[in-house]
């Protein structure tokens, strides 16, 4: 459920940049038709400001002016933020996942079958085992 809130939270932020960008970007070509006379003098500092200040108010001009391209950047911002809330995974891909992929640095817990594999484990009674142990620490004259 943590997730799903972060998610969430992270996708109303982005579309909030997006949609700060469809109004600079939509309000742009109205801008510069107003002020084709003298485009080198165009107070475009003032309007990206004045648009970044009063979002909301730029949109209603830009709806009540019917600006296609305000429309249709819309559009783009609702699809772009449906897909990756719902349905873009997380990045775990087949080097981030270590039991399903072994490689040098990952740990994991072993499987049984990792760890016991037919012909390579032998089963050694306790008894056998001490004697062994007593054998392998005795020197060659027989002596500890």
């Amino acid at each position: 459920m943590k997730t799903v809130g972060i998610r969430l939270l992270l996708t109303f932020f982005l579309m909030v940049l997006l949609e700060l960008i469809v109004i600079n970007v939509a309000g742009i070509l109205p801008f510069i038709a107003a002020h084709k006379a003298n485009i080198s003098s165009a107070p475009y500092m003032e309007f990206l400001i004045e648009n970044l200040l009063h979002p909301i108010e730029k949109a209603i001009l830009m709806i009540e002016d019917k600006n296609p391209l305000f429309f249709l950047g819309n559009g783009a911002v609702v699809l772009v933020s449906f897909y990756v809330t719902f349905f873009m995974n997380g990045a775990k891909g087949k080097y981030q996942l270590a039991d399903k992929y072994g490689v040098h640095g990952s740990s994991r817990f072993a499987y049984k079958n990792e760890i016991f594999k037919q012909g390579e484990t032998v089963g050694v009674p306790v008894n056998q085992l001490l004697k062994d142990l007593e054998a392998s620490m005795l020197d060659s004259k027989g002596e500890q």
